[in-house]
């Protein structure tokens, strides 16, 4: 509920679902302010001490304080502090009320955490109409929590949804990739079954055909190569797409080769590359061990990778370079990519990493790619991402995020 000025006319259900918290030691102050309000429908709690204040705030969380300065025992400076000083009532606002008028006190009050003064003797409409200001902005703020709460939320699944599209274009590419060396190698071990049967055939002979045989054997040997070597393929693609896939949907910190990560990711993209012409260059020491969230560095790769084969080689443009180098520069990794690419417009450079910005939408894009690096580099990694033009040769893009843990190299 929003608090609205009232007018001269009393409405007692303007307030109702608002509490407040008198805190005075002056029963004609208190008589004064509780009449006047009740007819406005506040439900008042009263306390004609610091001390009691603080208990009865413990007891029900008012939605405003109205607290006098000068007080015995605890005064209204102290109260203020004690009551900032608890998360659980650090957000309630508190109006002061007092006879000093010095900007000192003033100052002091609001260093504390007061939200607005009201001086001695009170003008009961100035209070109505200061407590309708701070019950309007505290409603505001909590609607503005709830929708930073809401974006950031929405933030964080679009982040899942792009991981989980990339582990599904994954899943695809890997098992358009797998299906060539597992076809080799089931025709190379049909022709081992055939070639055996000839060698049998032919020791079932009265007299065998040495030259026959070492020709069948020959073809035994390279089947078996053939079989074998596209095996190993094989088992090396599912090892790199075991890391992938299990990368791309865990936030789990681990010890990883940089280098291994950079090559699995490009691996599991071969599919979508290799009808083209586009080199792709890494530069990264082979020894470079990091803790830190391998997922996150996959994610940032594929979809730089996927930027420039959308956006840089597309409308006839399929050959180029990407370069890649990594390195190390005191406690940070540093990664600068860049492709050959068509670039990018320079008006567009400072809006590249902003939600559903794309100069692809009429072909498909969706305009989150980038914006996801840029949250993964500055939130989960808590680096630093910047795109750079350049000037017809394609775009860069730098990276840079701290490496708490370091492993020593070899």
């Amino acid at each position: 509920m929003s608090a609205t000025l009232p007018d001269d006319s009393i409405n007692s259900f303007e307030y109702q679902d608002y509490t407040i918290l008198i805190v005075d030691d002056n029963p004609t102050n208190l008589n004064v302010l509780v009449d006047y309000l009740e007819e406005y429908g506040f439900e008042i709690m009263i306390a004609k001490s610091g001390e009691i204040g603080l208990k009865r705030v413990k007891v029900t969380k008012p939605d405003i304080i109205l607290l006098d300065v000068m007080m015995p025992g605890i005064d209204g400076f102290e109260t203020c502090r004690q009551l900032k000083a608890n998360e659980e009532t650090r957000d309630i606002p508190i109006i002061f009320m007092t006879a000093l008028d010095n900007v000192e006190d003033k100052v002091r009050g609001f260093e504390l955490g007061a939200v607005d003064y009201v001086t001695k003797p009170i003008e009961q409409k100035e209070v109505l109409a200061r407590i309708n200001t701070h019950l309007s902005i505290r409603d505001l703020t909590y609607k503005l929590r709830a929708k930073i709460d809401e974006l950031t939320q929405t933030r964080q699944d679009l982040v899942q949804s792009e991981k989980m599209a990339s582990l599904g274009r994954l899943v695809a590419g890997f098992a358009h990739e797998l299906n060539t060396p597992l076809g080799i190698a089931v025709g190379s071990a049909s022709s081992l079954q055939d070639n055996s049967n000839a060698i049998n055939q032919l020791l079932e002979q009265d007299e065998v055909d040495e030259d026959e045989l070492v020709d069948t054997l020959d073809s035994i040997n390279k089947a078996a190569h053939l079989t074998l070597s596209n095996l190993k393929r094989a088992t090396n693609l599912v090892k790199s797409f075991k890391r992938t896939a299990v990368d791309q949907v865990s936030e789990e910190v681990r010890i990883f080769e940089v280098k291994e990560v950079i090559q699995d990711t490009i691996t599991t993209l071969h599919n979508r590359f290799k009808t083209t012409d586009i080199d792709i260059s890494v530069n990264c020491p082979n020894d470079l061990k990091v803790k830190s969230l391998p997922g996150a560095l996959e994610q940032i790769l594929t979809n730089l990778l996927m930027n420039s084969l959308i956006h840089g080689f597309n409308e006839g443009i399929d050959a180029g370079l990407i370069n890649i180098n990594v390195q190390m520069k005191g406690e940070d990794l540093h990664l600068d990519y860049s492709d050959t690419g068509k670039g990018i417009a320079q008006e567009d450079v400072a809006k590249i990493f902003e939600p559903f910005f794309t100069t692809y939408r009429a072909h498909g894009g969706s305009g989150l790619g980038m914006y996801i690096c840029y949250n993964l580099v500055t939130s989960q990694l808590q680096g630093t991402i910047k795109c750079e033009n350049l000037a017809g040769k394609g775009v860069k893009f730098s990276i840079s995020y701290p490496i708490k843990e370091n492993e020593p190299q070899a």
